[in-house]
């Protein structure tokens, strides 16, 4: 859950970097949270729970995955594309060579 939290409080990042461990376990959490949203927003009968959380969580969501994508040393914007980023995300870490 602290890559979860993590993502969300370095939302306005796009430049930095993150691992395949932060960027998969919070994409997890990201996508898992539609479940129990789905409950209660079909007990609450609000309408537009799920809307209003992806609304929320959307630049986070780019945040994360431009970091990914930057870790990789590929260009970011890729991330754009949908499922192209989700691919290129599975990519190692660039090496720095000092």
């Amino acid at each position: 859950m602290k890559y979860f939290i993590n993502a969300i409080t370095n939302w306005r990042d796009f430049s930095g970097k993150t691992g395949l461990k932060n960027f998969w376990i919070f994409f997890l959490i990201f996508s898992l949270m539609g479940i129990p949203l789905g409950f209660i927003q079909s007990w609450s009968g609000f309408e537009h729970l799920n809307i209003i959380y992806l609304i929320v969580m959307i630049i986070p969501y780019l945040g994360v995955g431009f970091r990914r994508l930057n870790d990789a040393g590929i260009n970011r914007f890729l991330f754009l594309i949908p499922f192209v980023g989700l691919i290129l995300a599975v990519f190692p870490s660039k090496e720095t060579i000092d």
